[in-house]
Parts: C-alpha cells; sequence; structure tokens
C-alpha cells in the first residue's frame, strides 16, 4: 500500500509538470483539419466516428452529462478530457495527468478510456491531423520556394531580354562581311546560300541597331521614349507589327494611276496601247500588245524618235521579233531596209511580200561605189528645177567622196590623208564634165577614178602640193595602191564594175543579202556593207527629194541593222557610220532597229571612243526590248536602262533551260522552244519606270510559210539519224 501510495504521489508530481507542458501546447494555435477532427472525433484515416465498445457491437453508448462535464471542459476539447484521464490512471511515461475528486471516498465509475489513455500515445487521426499539418506547411514552403525561384528567373530572362534590346546582337565586322559577299557572289550551293543569309541577318540586326541608337539620340534630347519594334524576315515584333508565321501570296489589284497613285512604283507595269503592230499577249492580264517605232512616234507620241534597240540571247526569238515588226510595217505602207543581211534572216519574208532581193558576193552581183543609184537617177527629172538640181549633185558628190574614202581606210587599215580625200574629190569631178561620157545615171567605176588619179594633171598637181610630176606621182603612191586594191583581188570581183541590181525604192520591201561572202573576209564584207548602207540611204533621201519637189509620194521607210555585234566589230569606221544613221533618222522619215546579243557586244570594240559611241546607241533608242538576258547583263544595264526587282526576276528566269528529261524527238515531231522563247519586256524612258512582258505567238500563217524558221539546215537531221539508227538495228 505504502508503495503504491508513492508511486502515486511520484507519478501526481510528474502528471503536473507534464499537464503544465500540455497547458502551454495547447495554447498555442491548432489547424484548422486537427481542431475540426478532435470536435468531431473522426479518424482522419478512415473518415469515421470512433466510437466505444458498445457501440461496435451495435449498441448505443449512455453517456452521463454530469460525467462529461467532470471529464473536461467541453469547450477545451477532447484533449483536455484524454489529459485528466491519463492523470486519473496515474500517468504512463509521456503522459501528463492530474488528480480527480470522488465524491464520499466511494470508488467512482470506471472511465471510459480512449486509446490515447491506454496506449500513452496520441490517436492516430489526432498523429496523422498533427503529421498532415506539418506537411502541408511544408508543401507550402516549396511551392512557395518554387515560385519564388520562378520569379527569379522570369526576371532574369526580362533583364537579358532588356540588355539585349539595348545593346542588341553582335555585328558582323567589315572584312568577315566582305568574305560572305564574294562567297554569296562567286560561289554556289548551300555555301553561297548560307553567306546570303547571314548577310541578310546583318542587315537587319544592322537597321535595328541604327533604329535604337537613334531612338537613345532623341530620347536623351526631349526625353521622348520613341520605342521601334524590332524587324525580323517575318515583319516587326510586337502589337501592330504584322509579324505572321506564314506569309501568304499579297493581293494583286489594278487600276490606273488616278485611283491608286500611292501604289507607286508598280512592280510590273499592265499598260499595253492598241497603236502599233499587234506582238503578243500581256504576260500577265492577257490584254494585246500593239508595238513599232514609227506608229509610237508618229500616233502615240510614247517616244521622241523612232528607234529600237533589241537585246536578248540567241535562239530566245529577236529576229523573228523584228520579223513580225517589219510584217506589220508592209502592211501600213512602210518599206523595210535591210540593207545588210548577213545569215540571212529576212529574203525569205521580202520574197512573200513581193520585195526586192539584191544578192552581192562572189558571182552573185556587183556593186559601183561610184553610182549615185536612185539619187543619181532622179537628176535629170529636175531640169525645170535647177536649184534643186544643183543640191542633189553636190549631196551627191559628197556622197560618193565619203565612200571612196571609207573604203580606202578600210583597205589600208589606217586614216585617209587630208589631200587624198582632195584628190578623191578633184578626180570625180574631173569623170563628170561635160564630154566626159559619164553622167549621174551612167556612172564611171573605180578603175576609170584610177586612171584620172594617174593620169595626174594640173588641178592634182596642185592638190597633192607638189612641184612637179615626180613629186606629186611620189605623193599619190599610197592612194594608187588603195585604189589599185579596190580593184583588183575579192574588191575587184564586187566593186569594180556596174551596180548589177540598183536598189528600187518603189518595191514592197528591199533585202541585200550578203551571206555569200565568207565570215573569215571580214574587210570584204565590211567593204561591201558599207557601200550598201551608203546606197540604201542615198536611195531613202532622193524618195525625200521627189516628194519634197511634189514629183512623188511621201514615203517612210523602215531600216533593220540584225547582228549589229557583226556591224560594229568591222572597224570604228562602221560605228561613225550607225552614230551618224541613230542621230539624222527623223530628217530622213526612216525608223531603225538595232538588234544585238548583249551590250557585252557593245563594249569590245577596239578603242574607248568607238565603246562610248557604240554605247550611245542604245542611250539614244527611245524603246528597247528585252528577250532572255543572263544576271549579270542586267547589272550592266542598271546604268542605262533600270530593271525593277520584279523584272529582274522575270528577264533573267526566261533564260533557265528546260528540264534534262524526256525522249529523243521521233521523225517529223515538232520540236520543242525553250522556256522563255517569244517572251519579252518592252520598256521606254530612262528611269525606273516598268515595262510591259508580252508573250509573242507565231500566227497560223507565219508557220505554214516558214519565215521564222531559221533552222533549216536542221531539219532533215532528225530524219537522216532516225533513219541511219534503223538501217543499222536491221543490220545488226
Amino acid at each position: 500500500m505504502e508503495h503504491k501510495r508513492s508511486r502515486q504521489a511520484t507519478g501526481d508530481g510528474e502528471a503536473v509538470r507534464r499537464g503544465e507542458a500540455s497547458k502551454r501546447r495547447r495554447e498555442r494555435p491548432r489547424a484548422e483539419g486537427e481542431t475540426g477532427r478532435e470536435h468531431r472525433g473522426q479518424d482522419p484515416e478512415h473518415g469515421r466516428e470512433r466510437r466505444g465498445a458498445d457501440s461496435e457491437h451495435g449498441r448505443e453508448r449512455r453517456v452521463d452529462p454530469e460525467r462529461e462535464a467532470r471529464r473536461g471542459n467541453g469547450s477545451e476539447g477532447r484533449g483536455r478530457s484524454t489529459d485528466a484521464d491519463r492523470v486519473h490512471l496515474g500517468g504512463r511515461a509521456g503522459t501528463p495527468g492530474r488528480a480527480r475528486p470522488r465524491p464520499d471516498g466511494a470508488p467512482g465509475e470506471r472511465p471510459v478510456r480512449n486509446r490515447s489513455s491506454r496506449s500513452g500515445r496520441p490517436e492516430r487521426g489526432e498523429e496523422r491531423a498533427r503529421g498532415g499539418t506539418r506537411k502541408a506547411d511544408q508543401n507550402k514552403i516549396a511551392d512557395q520556394a518554387e515560385r519564388d525561384a520562378a520569379a527569379n528567373r522570369a526576371a532574369a530572362r526580362k533583364a537579358a531580354a532588356r540588355k539585349k534590346q539595348q545593346t542588341g546582337p553582335k555585328l558582323l565586322d567589315d572584312t568577315t562581311r566582305a568574305k560572305l559577299e564574294v562567297t554569296a557572289r562567286e560561289g554556289n550551293g548551300i555555301k553561297a546560300a548560307w553567306a546570303t543569309f547571314r548577310l541578310h541577318t546583318d542587315d537587319l540586326r544592322r537597321r535595328n541597331f541604327a533604329a535604337r541608337a537613334e531612338r537613345m539620340e532623341y530620347g536623351s534630347f526631349d526625353e521622348f521614349d520613341r520605342t521601334t519594334a524590332q524587324l525580323t524576315d517575318r515583319g516587326y515584333i510586337g502589337p501592330g507589327g504584322g509579324r505572321m508565321n506564314v506569309i501568304g501570296r499579297p493581293v494583286e489589284y489594278r487600276a490606273t494611276t488616278a485611283q491608286v497613285a500611292g501604289l507607286w512604283p508598280w512592280s510590273v507595269g499592265a499598260g499595253a496601247p492598241l497603236i502599233g503592230t499587234p506582238l503578243g499577249s500581256h504576260l500577265h492580264t492577257g490584254a494585246p500588245v500593239c508595238f513599232d517605232p514609227m506608229n509610237w512616234f508618229m500616233r502615240g507620241s510614247f517616244i521622241t524618235a523612232p528607234s529600237l534597240f533589241v537585246l536578248g540571247l540567241n535562239g530566245f526569238g529577236k529576229s523573228s521579233l523584228v520579223r513580225r515588226i517589219v510584217l506589220g510595217g508592209v502592211a501600213q505602207g512602210i518599206t523595210p531596209l535591210v540593207l545588210a543581211d548577213v545569215k540571212p534572216d529576212y529574203r525569205k519574208l521580202v520574197e512573200l511580200v513581193g520585195g526586192q532581193v539584191i544578192d552581192l558576193g562572189y558571182g552573185h552581183g556587183k556593186l559601183n561605189p561610184l553610182a549615185a543609184g536612185v539619187l543619181g537617177s532622179i537628176v535629170p527629172r529636175l531640169d525645170g528645177l535647177p536649184e534643186l538640181q544643183t543640191q542633189v549633185m553636190q549631196e551627191m558628190r559628197a556622197r560618193q567622196v565619203t565612200l571612196v574614202a571609207g573604203l580606202v581606210e578600210l583597205v589600208r587599215g589606217a586614216r585617209v590623208r587630208d589631200f587624198e580625200e582632195t584628190l578623191i574629190s578633184t578626180g570625180l569631178r574631173i569623170l563628170y564634165r561635160e564630154g566626159s561620157g559619164f553622167t549621174p545615171d551612167q556612172p564611171p567605176i573605180l578603175e576609170d577614178l584610177l586612171e584620172v588619179v594617174v593620169a595626174g594633171g594640173d588641178e592634182l598637181q596642185l592638190d597633192a602640193g607638189a612641184d612637179n610630176p615626180d613629186e606629186y606621182h611620189e605623193a599619190i603612191k599610197g592612194l594608187r595602191r588603195s585604189l589599185r586594191a579596190l580593184t583588183q583581188g575579192p574588191f575587184g570581183a564586187v566593186f569594180n564594175g556596174h551596180t548589177t541590181t540598183p536598189i528600187d525604192t518603189d518595191s514592197t520591201a528591199v533585202c541585200i543579202d550578203v551571206s555569200h561572202i565568207p565570215n573569215g573576209d571580214k574587210k570584204l564584207k565590211a567593204a561591201v556593207m558599207l557601200a550598201c548602207w551608203a546606197d540604201g540611204f542615198a536611195s531613202v533621201e532622193a524618195a525625200h527629194v521627189l516628194a519634197d519637189a511634189d514629183m512623188g509620194p511621201q514615203r517612210y521607210f523602215q531600216v533593220v541593222m540584225d547582228e549589229l555585234w557583226q556591224v560594229l566589230g568591222l572597224g570604228d569606221f562602221m560605228v561613225d557610220r550607225v552614230d551618224e544613221l541613230t542621230r539624222l533618222q527623223r530628217g530622213i522619215a526612216t525608223s531603225l532597229i538595232m538588234i544585238s546579243h548583249t551590250i557585252k557586244d557593245l563594249q569590245a570594240l577596239g578603242s574607248e571612243a568607238a565603246i562610248a559611241k557604240a554605247l550611245g546607241f542604245l542611250e539614244r533608242a527611245r524603246a528597247k526590248i528585252f528577250g532572255a538576258l543572263p544576271a549579270e547583263e542586267i547589272a550592266r544595264l542598271d546604268s542605262t536602262v533600270p530593271f525593277t526587282a520584279a523584272e529582274e526576276e522575270m528577264v533573267t528566269s526566261w533564260s533557265a533551260p528546260q528540264a534534262l528529261t524526256g525522249e529523243a524527238l521521233k521523225p517529223g515531231q515538232q520540236r520543242p522552244p525553250a522556256p522563255g522563247t517569244g517572251k519579252f519586256l518592252l520598256k521606254i524612258g530612262e528611269d525606273r519606270r516598268p515595262g510591259i512582258p508580252f508573250h509573242m505567238e507565231f500566227t497560223f500563217s507565219e508557220r505554214e510559210s516558214g519565215i521564222h524558221d531559221t533552222n533549216q539546215r536542221f531539219s532533215e537531221f532528225t530524219e537522216t539519224t532516225a533513219s541511219r539508227g534503223s538501217d543499222e538495228g536491221s543490220a545488226a
């Protein structure tokens, strides 16, 4: 009994100490879930009420209200009643307790102990509630830490973006850009594409850098923030920048400049006046395109001079286009003059329209340089107009002297000396004296002029500056040699004789075929072309003289100079002759059409002066038509005829070859044209205004006549090779 009491006293003291600690713990704020569960008496794990043993067997446990009040205040919750039970039972290790009074010393009722009072451990629900609270606190702290870390990362990213926006990405230095430009210009494949991409990106970065610098400068000046959106390939970054992931094709509109003047300059022109010869249809609108130099000058007033220059690679239809213009001129009463057909490309067309074809060359015909041609034939008709007759005679004499001097320069390869030209003029005057037997309609030949110069005389001796006949013969030795070369050998076969077929200006068209002269004999071909030009323009002048004298109708002519590179390559004198023609064409009512492959042909002449004059042909041509051209040719033309970006891409794409697929052509099968054949760009003026792109297609009559077939020598190639292959196959 004493042992029990001492043990009880010891337990009471320990219970008091533990009760105070429990009280301090109860004064701390509890979690909402823990307090609610203690009041409800629910198990946090299973979510059900904990009941006594009687309740577990289906019997409802009766509870005395006074007893419940003694076990602990209901307002303090279940935890204090549990502590009281622990004290009443004497307490256990780690469980506080306090003594319960018993009335009258009688033994009290046996308390109903819960799990915590029996085992000395907190209830499962209470323990889990406290553990859940700690876990919830830990989760809250972890979530807050994650949110803080995310906020710090976002702030760092914003700071980096702000710093990058202020400073910008790294720009390429001049050395790197120079290397990339060389790679993009001269390289090919992926290296060139990558170099182009890097250069384009660096251009955008430099533009953005300049915008930032300007914004910072103005912002520091007036303290106004001019924020500029960053430019990319897809648009400006930011609201209102128009940035899009997929760039669609822009909507195409068509209207006049009065309605949509703000959209100028146009990328590709859509205008197509219905004035002139129909050439084809507009590449974009399908509208008919009409043009020829004479109509656009006279009726349309679109150009200030009737001149046209055609540039394009061979095999894409340049000559066919000019033949269409020539055919349209014939239909309108304009007489085309092909004064030196070197291939020939226009012979068949002139024959079909009933024109005149003149053959010159070895064994085909002769041309007398001293013949006045049509201009000399009209002199007898001007007897009633002596002043006009004298004027025509003087002009005829000047043309003869110029032509003979040009031929002498060509044969000699050097300039004619001043006194030699005077000797030629004096010799011609002596030949046309009365009683000599030579008249404008019956002219002398070069051999007659040589005899007069060699014979000499007082007048010729004075022109040579000689004091005696010996000095005269010594002075004329060079001229005598040159005239001798023109009367003998290959030149004599063409020039030393009367003209076989004179030019007939009343004909529908005139073509002088010089293709019989070998291509290797450049001097003879140049001499023949020079003489043909002189005779042709003398005929034009004669027609105008008759019209001015009311002796004939007003005539209009169209001079065609195809393969201009051959003409200009024959010598500087040909450049001077073409230069004279391009400057005076309006005065003689003649339109001029010049054709060449590229502008490089004009830059390949012998002297700088000749090159400058040749480039002047293109500059003075009021209308230009361009076929398929390489990209470098567009760059050369930019200073003379600027192209828009769309036109440059379009013209260079026409020269693309066909796909290397398919089979060989069968015998009789029509040869398909190249993709860019018949596509041209018509431009007028020297500014960057857009031109008119059009596509020329042959009509049925043109196909049937074969006037555009310049590959006649290849016509039987497929049949010959096919038959040869079949014979070899049968023999095998």
